[in-house]
């Protein structure tokens, strides 16, 4: 998983512009370790977690106690001019009493940028990542013995030039999707090669600098989802294309507010007849409010179309919101609340999910190493097909470790 790091800024930042978690917090910040260029920050944690619902079944629920640890490290150049960041981690799951569920993830990546002229640059990033789809996921498996496990590979590249106040940006992303074969209950595997997929995006970016703080723009995207197999090896071809125009801002408010909002229109359309595309509004926010210099308060919302195999389906329309209060009770102790709800609506067997999520936490930095967390967490699924409800509930004791 990536790595968060936080980075000390310099005594002349207004803090009531920066939000609670982002602050430079001096005696209660990890260093880091310089080495010529750059600076190593690595981090580790083991969280103990009680689940009561760990299959996400609406009955005969199944609880256990997870150990999770976790360990991670990135360096980041120092440079005056271009950057480079790397970054790798891991994560490791322990079921005390369902050893099946367990598994490990890690990652691996990077990214830099080249600063060609005072107004021109190109960035670059690559990652490669092992994971596993979780219980609760909408394409899960619902028979599967293991949580499915897959590797994904991404790739991006863009090039950002500035003319005067007018700022441009063309890019393009590559993903690819490799999904292993999972054991079923009961016995017997299933291969989801069937799964395996390469996406290609492309964007085009026109922007206008309003102000020192405000840009506004204009922004196109194309798609391209391509499947491995196709028929007669299954039944449906499930490759599309799809675009997206919106418009939108990036902001700072003063002290207030600052983040970025966008709005248009999106479309996927599917070769195979039988499938029905999706269109509808594309919009997304991430606006954080700095109600007080102790409080932040984060507002994130998305509209997303998102691929399934699901019989029946092209895909679906994921549309979330949801809210997060960060409060420092004290420099070293940091309260946070946060709550969401997301509608899954899938393209052409009816099916809708209402997804509620909620959590409750606290830190605790002990100095500049260490710190504790203890953090409550609430799940709720409630669905028009049957089988799939669930609710679930979860708090962890968490102990990190930095350098």
């Amino acid at each position: 998983m990536p790595i968060s790091v936080a980075i000390a800024q310099e005594d002349t930042v207004d803090e009531r512009s920066v939000g609670v978690r982002e602050r430079a917090r001096p005696g209660y910040d990890a260093v880091g370790i310089r080495a010529g260029g750059f600076m190593i920050y690595p981090d580790a944690s083991v969280t103990g977690t009680y689940n009561d619902n760990i299959y996400a079944t609406n009955t005969g629920e199944t609880d256990d106690f997870i150990t999770t640890i976790v360990a991670g490290v990135s360096a980041q150049s120092n440079w005056s001019r271009h950057a480079l960041n790397l970054n790798a981690g891991l994560s490791q799951y322990l079921y005390a009493d369902n050893s099946d569920e367990d598994r490990l993830d890690w990652n691996i990546g990077g990214n830099g940028r080249v600063d060609v002229t005072r107004d021109t640059s190109v960035s670059a990033g690559l990652s490669y990542a092992q994971l596993h789809e979780e219980r609760d996921a909408p394409n899960a498996v619902g028979n599967a013995a293991e949580p499915t496990e897959y590797a994904v590979f991404r790739a991006q590249a863009a090039l950002d030039h500035r003319f005067n106040r007018v700022t441009t940006r063309l890019g393009a992303t590559y993903a690819d999707y490799d999904y292993d074969t999972v054991p079923l209950i009961g016995g017997g595997v299933l291969n989801q090669d069937f799964r395996d997929r390469e996406e290609f995006e492309q964007l085009l970016r026109l922007g206008y600098n309003v102000s020192p703080d405000t840009n506004v723009y204009i922004e196109g995207t194309l798609n391209q989802r391509k499947y491995d197999q196709q028929p007669p090896a299954v039944p449906l071809n499930r490759d599309s294309d799809g675009y997206s125009v919106v418009g939108g801002a990036e902001f700072r408010l003063s002290s207030l507010a600052q983040g970025g909002v966008f709005i248009g229109y999106q479309e996927q359309d599917y070769d195979d007849p039988t499938l029905p595309n999706i269109s509808g509004l594309s919009y997304g926010a991430s606006v954080d409010w700095f109600v007080t210099p102790l409080t932040t308060v984060r507002f994130e919302t998305a509209a997303t179309v998102e691929e399934t195999t699901t019989p029946g389906a092209s895909g679906y329309m994921d549309q979330s919101v949801g809210l997060r209060i960060d409060h420092e009770l004290m420099r070293n102790v940091i309260l946070g609340a946060r709550v969401s709800y997301t509608n899954l609506d899938f393209e052409g067997i009816g099916r809708s999910d209402d997804i509620i999520r909620a959590g409750l936490g606290v830190d605790y930095l002990l100095n500049r190493n260490f710190s504790i967390g203890l953090g409550y967490s609430f799940a709720d699924r409630d669905s028009n097909i049957g089988g799939l409800d669930y609710t679930r509930n979860e708090i962890g004791l968490t102990l990190r470790a930095a350098l």
